[in-house]
């Protein structure tokens, strides 16, 4: 593999990705350990910048650091999601809030849009699509909070956006996001956030229950070119 250059500015963060979709894959199992200088070694890249970039996956949650056995590869089961489903609600509620005093009627009008576009997705069964569009769609909204901080923290929980599949009613889903976006288009802030926050929390409730159930396989989404914009 070509030595990727000391001085890029990117340089932490397509090794952190690179690590990301090995996990994200399957390629690195579950409980697998990531020896750093291998990695390094592999990617042409300094022990110091894997370190680095594992430390980021850390604190997404893909990756366990054990005191003087090193680093290894997390286990993303229900409880885990539960809790960063947990944290996403206020961040998409606040997200949603800060949206109203920024959205133009063009941004409204595609997020609607983009609302429609999961729905017939979901009912044309193209459910890897569906769930990447989805993420889109709150990611956009993250992004017209213009709140970086925000953004920041929504990119890490992008990572640990999963597809509950079957898991919720399409057609709720539909209308939940048709209701935050015309609570946007209002410019309702405390509706906005309402919904926003009910619109997560109904599906970590789903997880929740599932999980009690003995009926909980998570299954990553796949990236499309869209979904790295953010």
């Amino acid at each position: 593999m070509r030595k990727m250059n000391y001085q890029s500015p990117t340089l932490r963060q397509h090794v952190r990705d690179e690590i990301q979709r090995r996990i994200l894959s399957g390629i690195c199992r579950p409980g697998e350990r990531l020896a750093q200088q291998s990695l390094a070694k592999e990617l042409g890249v300094g022990q110091g910048t894997v370190r680095e970039s594992l430390l980021e996956l850390e604190w997404l949650g893909l990756v366990e650091s054990v005191d003087r056995l090193g680093v290894f590869v997390g286990k993303l089961d229900a409880a885990h999601l539960a809790e960063a489903y947990e944290v996403r609600e206020y961040l998409d509620g606040l997200a949603a809030r800060r949206a109203c005093a920024h959205a133009s009627q063009s941004d409204v009008a595609m997020l609607k849009e983009m609302a429609e576009r999961i729905w017939a997705l979901s009912s044309a069964g193209r459910l890897e699509e569906m769930g990447a569009a989805d993420r889109i769609f709150h990611l956009e909204i993250m992004s017209l909070s213009r709140n970086r901080i925000l953004l920041r923290l929504a990119e890490g929980y992008r990572v640990l956006g999963m597809a509950v599949r079957a898991a919720r009613e399409p057609r709720l889903v539909h209308e939940e996001h048709l209701g935050i976006v015309d609570a946007i288009r209002k410019n309702l802030p405390d509706q906005a956030e309402k919904l926003a926050r009910r619109h997560v929390e109904e599906a970590r409730k789903m997880i929740v229950l599932q999980a009690e159930n003995d009926d909980y396989e998570p299954k990553w989404v796949v990236n499309t070119p869209d979904e790295t914009r953010t």
